[in-house]
């Protein structure tokens, strides 16, 4: 009886030691491990999970919300090739998970959370921020580690899947486990949903990816108490499971109604943290599931990168592990000595000198990871249809100059050109931190993230139109109520870091462009957009400025006018309801409706139960291959 998992693994030649490939989120905002620091590097790269990413990335602890069934333009850039490239090989995995908030939180400080639990009343451990829970991580700490997969030349410490190649060490990030956040498809329960998986070859991994997920196919785990076991470890087969004495168990797919995508990734260029060929970073369009209502939910990337030496999802595993490095094929594929080990030295000239590889065996293979802050997945307002579409406007970005935010990205509207049909809805929204890095270059008080939106008669001009010059927006702005009293307000210091414009509704085709007065500095960037909105019967004649609440959002947004900011209503919006609300645990207000919602219906697993799985044995499944 087998009990090795037999899997195939994507591996990477990496070409430094220290040689980081990168992956950052912008939309939605990726943390990156930072909480609030007002520091250009984060402060803790074990907070709360393993990114493998350069310090500098991240952006502040920020919340938002989305509307069941909306779509959101999700951003990133990762700094070595994808896609059609034929430069590397690699893989992008996008997935979110949900769940209770006494399991999922940002906290409040830049601590690692302690291994051991303190207790629910302790209110100084609950100050920590959470992704994974206790449970999960001691569960990792006793499961044996898949021994069929592929560890190079890496010696690693221990047994439990808290060991891997790339964390040979097993050091803990929050209380994530090492060998799930490496390995893609895993065999035993994550919690976590796919949503898309995107590669250079679909054509190969998309049929594996549809036949292993997670989403539509179950995990099994070994139920064993190991203080009633001669065992030190819960075993991952069902024959070793049933030589000690536990249970082989059966959980259902996770979202037997979420058909993950799994297509070409886009096409990026090779050490480069910038767009793809169509002048934008790398982006992928999310239909938020319905149905699925939870205020603690994390949104997670991660990125494979591989070379073409040998196929890694095709051969590579446990049978090739030797620390001379002999054993994958190397020397007998080149015609010379090349050992698969760190920093080999080889003579592929044959002419008696030798040139040294700068080669790491533990980032073979590597994945990088980002994760968002938490945000909240809630219902449609009261009269919006199921079939009725909604899109999300966003503002993207932190305070400072190219420089100073790198890795991450200067202000701008997120996407900068939204195109809708007539009776699409939209939800502006955008939220930022007050703790940025002191000497960051921006207009307004020090340190802040402030965005409004006004209306421009083009995308070449700065200087905002009058709202009494637009006789077709006339009638929208009109419907002015509610004014926010403000205090210093020219730009923006008084106003908040979070607004939400509540749902809106296009109700006319046009054509229409604003931008932030606050940060649109022609001298080093530009914050400006366009929203698009088409007839849904026959091609419109654009008119140049949309009506009805197309216009309506860039009052919403913040038009100022003797120091007021108004919150607007528009009469084609009727769906949406402005009424100002506090939500105090996650410091920010918000303008619009908040219904009752229960939490976490997307099912995480609970850690005295759940244990890996060998999928290998439990009939027609294919080897795992690793992100």
């Amino acid at each position: 009886m087998k009990t090795q998992l037999y899997c195939t693994v994507l591996l990477v030649l990496v070409l430094a030691a220290t040689a980081a490939a990168d992956v950052y989120l912008h939309i939605p905002p990726g943390s990156n491990n930072r909480f609030d620091e007002n520091t250009r590097d984060r402060r803790n790269a074990n907070r709360l999970f393993d990114s493998q990413n350069n310090n500098r990335g991240g952006y502040n602890v920020q919340n938002y919300f989305l509307y069941e069934g909306s779509e959101l333009e999700v951003r990133w850039t990762n700094q070595h090739a994808c896609g059609p490239n034929h430069k590397t090989h690699c893989n992008i995995l996008l997935q979110y998970r949900c769940d209770d908030p006494a399991n999922m939180r940002d906290g409040a400080v830049t601590a690692t959370i302690p291994e051991t639990p303190q207790g629910p009343t302790d209110e100084t451990y609950s100050r920590f921020g959470m992704h994974e829970d206790h449970d999960w991580y001691q569960l990792c700490k006793t499961t044996e580690r898949n021994k069929g997969l592929f560890t190079a030349s890496q010696q690693l410490q221990g047994e439990s899947a808290r060991f891997t190649r790339q964390n040979p060490g097993g050091t803990r990030r929050g209380l994530e486990c090492p060998e799930e956040r490496d390995y893609y498809p895993y065999w035993r329960p994550t919690g976590w949903v796919d949503i898309a998986y995107l590669t250079d070859e679909p054509e190969t991994l998309c049929p594996l990816v549809l036949a292993q997920t997670e989403n539509l196919h179950p995990r099994h785990y070994c139920a064993l108490n190991l203080t009633n076991s001669d065992r030190k470890l819960i075993p991952i087969s069902p024959g070793q499971c049933a030589l000690a004495n536990g249970t082989w168990t059966a959980v259902p797919p996770i979202a037997p109604t979420q058909t993950p995508e799994c297509k070409m990734a886009p096409w990026t260029r090779d050490n480069h943290l910038g767009n793809t060929l169509d002048g934008e970073v790398a982006r992928y369009r999310w239909k938020v599931p319905t149905g699925v209502y939870s205020e603690n939910c994390v949104f997670r990337i991660r990125y494979n990168i591989t070379t073409g030496d040998y196929k890694a999802w095709d051969g590579a595993d446990y049978q090739q592990n030797d620390r001379q490095g002999e054993k994958l094929g190397l020397t007998e594929k080149y015609g010379y000595e090349a050992p698969f080990t760190n920093n080999p030295q080889v003579d592929p000239f044959g002419m008696g000198f030798t040139l040294q590889l700068a080669i790491n065996t533990a980032q073979y293979g590597r994945t990088f990871q980002d994760r968002s802050h938490l945000f909240s997945i809630r219902p449609r307002p009261e009269g919006v249809l199921p079939t009725a579409k909604i899109h999300n406007l966003n503002v993207e970005g932190k305070r400072g100059n190219i420089v100073q935010v790198f890795p991450g990205v200067e202000y701008q509207f997120a996407p900068a050109t939204l195109n809708m049909k007539v009776g699409d809805y939209y939800h502006v929204q955008w939220s930022g931190s007050n703790n940025n890095p002191g000497n960051n270059d921006g207009n307004g008080q020090a340190q802040t993230d402030r965005s409004n939106i006004a209306p421009l008669l083009s995308r070449t001009m700065v200087y905002p139109t009058s709202i009494h010059n637009i006789s077709l927006a006339k009638n929208a702005f009109a419907d002015l109520y509610e004014p926010q009293y403000r205090g210093s307000i020219d730009e923006l210091n008084d106003a908040g870091t979070y607004f939400s414009s509540g749902l809106l509704q296009a109700s006319k085709s046009g054509e229409t462009h604003f931008l932030c007065t606050r940060n649109n500095d022609f001298s080093n960037r530009q914050q400006k957009g366009t929203i698009v909105v088409e007839d849904t019967q026959s091609e419109a004649d654009y008119i140049g400025i949309i009506v009805g609440s197309i216009a309506a959002a860039f009052v919403v947004a913040a038009i100022i006018t003797a120091g007021v900011v108004y919150a607007i209503r528009s009469r084609s919006a009727s769906a949406a309801k402005a009424n100002a609300a506090t939500d105090n645990s996650r410091g920010f207000s918000k303008l619009h409706d908040e219904p009752s919602v229960a939490r976490a219906t997307a099912p995480a697993p609970t850690s005295s139960t759940v244990s890996p799985v060998d999928l290998s044995e439990v009939g027609s499944y294919t080897a795992p291959t690793p992100v």
